[in-house]
Order: C-alpha cells, then sequence, then structure tokens
C-alpha cells in the first residue's frame, strides 16, 4: 500500500504571518473522536513561535482556524494558557463520560 494514500494535504492561512500553509493529515485522524470539530494544535513559523489550532471536522475539512503569536519572554501567555486548560479539561471530561458509558456496557455485556 502507498502510504502517501493515508493522508491528505489541507491548507489553511496563518493570520500572523499571513501566508497560507499546507498541513499533512493522517485520514485516521479522526479516529477516537466522537465531537466534531475537534482541535488539533502545533507551532508553526520559523522559530516555531506561533501557536495553532486547527479545528477539523469528521470530513477532515478544516472548519477553523485560532493561531496565537508566543511572546518571547514566556511560552505561553496567561490568556493562551487559559483557553488551552479549557480545551484540555472539555476534552478530559469528554473522554471520561465517554469512558464511564464504555465501562457500563462492558459490565452488561459480561452479565449475559
Amino acid at each position: 500500500m502507498n502510504k502517501s494514500n493515508n493522508f491528505v494535504i489541507k491548507r489553511y492561512l496563518c493570520k500572523i504571518c499571513n501566508e497560507t500553509h499546507d498541513i499533512k493529515l493522517d485520514k485516521n485522524i479522526c479516529k477516537g473522536h466522537s465531537r466534531f470539530p475537534f482541535p488539533k494544535v502545533f507551532l508553526h513559523g520559523e522559530l516555531k513561535n506561533i501557536l495553532t489550532t486547527l479545528y477539523i471536522d469528521q470530513d477532515l475539512r478544516i472548519r477553523g482556524v485560532d493561531v496565537y503569536k508566543l511572546a518571547d519572554d514566556d511560552l505561553f501567555s496567561k490568556e493562551q494558557a487559559t483557553i488551552i486548560s479549557k480545551t484540555l479539561m472539555m476534552e478530559i471530561e469528554r473522554l471520561t463520560e465517554e469512558n464511564i458509558k464504555l465501562s457500563e456496557e462492558n459490565k452488561k455485556l459480561k452479565k449475559k
């Protein structure tokens, strides 16, 4: 199998550097996600100082882009840390709820 068939190239506009960037997404990136769009977070830029969050739907379309330039004196500003923390807490809550449901289903199946 050709490994390039496992990926798609998507484009997004970075409002900080005013450039359109290509990003290579694994076609299986949606597996394990039950809510869409979901965030994909990474750093880009010459100095890797632009924090980028892409919101990706189940069809691998980019539905939104958030970009933040990281300060020279700190990796994340208080605002950025708050946004990241809220996103992570929401994902933890979702995964916890999903885990509880799966555990309950597993218990029911074991009883049968």
